[in-house]
């Protein structure tokens, strides 16, 4: 209870994380029982500088397409501004190359720039990997004494040499041309390279198939269209079916491509609600 014309301590505790560095807002509300002033705002700032950086952020974007070693790279710095060393460094992901060098000179390591006494952490991946999409992290021991293990998050997205896209396709029992029986998928070289599409079989031939509309000519992107079979009518079918489309190509890579067919028996979405793009 405060009383009229008096003042109070209000004590704030703001949570932060263990690599959270630089000016920080936070917002507070008051409640009270005084007319005209039933709900206050406070705006709280203060800087926060961690034991142990990771700049520009903890986070590690691996892209590339099969076959790719990409790298990318991130500062450690010591909050208190000495020398910072790494001791262990925690991995469970075989598929990821790590390592650590010092800087003897300011220099730019990509969007950030790198002090005397900072670590660079690189991270690559093994080469010769296939098409991968994950994420995980690991973490950093340093030899400051205060400091915690820091997590670094990492995500590796590298492309098949050739992929459909979408992935997935749907087609509806529906009357007549109705467009809901008929999808468009592109098949495309991640390298820009060009390849020749040889042949396309549908697990269920007497339910759907398949067009390739640009014929067998070598390119980078094709075109193909994936089609209920015209005997195929409405009631044909009792539930959704899950069925699958086989690419094949001339490329010693990317021998074959396999694309995901449902096949719902009717429009199983709510009234009202648009169809998705294909």
């Amino acid at each position: 209870m405060i009383p009229a014309g008096g003042t109070g301590t209000l004590t704030a505790k703001i949570k932060t994380t263990s690599v959270q560095n630089g000016p920080i807002s936070k917002g507070i509300a008051v409640n009270t029982d005084a007319s005209g002033a039933e709900r206050l705002m406070l705006n709280v700032k203060f800087s926060a500088v961690s034991a142990v950086m990771v700049l520009p952020r903890a986070q590690i974007n691996l892209r590339g397409v099969q076959g790719d070693s990409p790298v990318a790279s991130v500062v450690l710095r010591r909050g208190d501004g000495k020398p910072i060393e790494v001791t262990t460094i925690d991995n469970t992901d075989e598929r990821l190359v790590i390592s650590v060098e010092p800087v003897l000179e300011e220099r730019q390591v990509g969007r950030q720039r790198a002090r005397i006494g900072d670590l660079v952490l690189n991270v690559t991946t093994k080469p010769g990997l296939g098409a991968v999409m994950e994420n995980g992290r690991f973490s950093v021991s340093t030899n400051h004494p205060d400091a915690q293990p820091v997590d670094i998050v990492y995500s590796i997205r590298l492309l098949p040499m050739i992929e459909a896209r979408p992935e997935r396709v749907r087609l509806i029992l529906q009357d007549g041309n109705n467009p809901a029986r008929t999808a468009l998928l592109k098949i495309q070289h991640n390298r820009r390279g060009t390849f020749k599409l040889t042949g396309a079989t549908a697990s269920k031939p007497d339910l759907f198939r398949a067009q390739l509309i640009d014929g067998d000519r070598e390119q980078q992107v094709h075109s193909v269209a994936i089609m209920l079979q015209d005997e195929v009518k409405p009631g044909a079918l009792q539930s959704r079916l899950f069925e699958t489309l086989t690419l094949t190509t001339d490329d010693p890579e990317s021998p074959e491509i396999m694309v995901s067919v449902h096949i719902e028996p009717k429009d199983l979405r709510r009234p009202g609600q648009p169809r998705p793009v294909q």
